[in-house]
């Protein structure tokens, strides 16, 4: 299972989302998750102004 997210760069919320085990992404990268569900690379990122956190459970 994949749980991911987005919140707005200006609220600051990465240390809160790595303190309960989420990787938090700096606002421009991207992460492959399309290997894992599917055998093909597929990008996971935020949008403008925004960052991503995810985390495989």
């Amino acid at each position: 299972m994949l749980l991911f997210g987005e919140f707005e760069i200006e609220r600051a919320l990465g240390p809160y989302y790595a303190r309960h085990g989420f990787t938090v992404l700096n606002p421009d990268q991207t992460t492959d998750v399309g290997f894992v569900l599917t055998g093909r690379p597929i990008a996971l990122g935020a949008g403008p102004g925004e960052q991503l956190f995810f985390r495989w459970k």
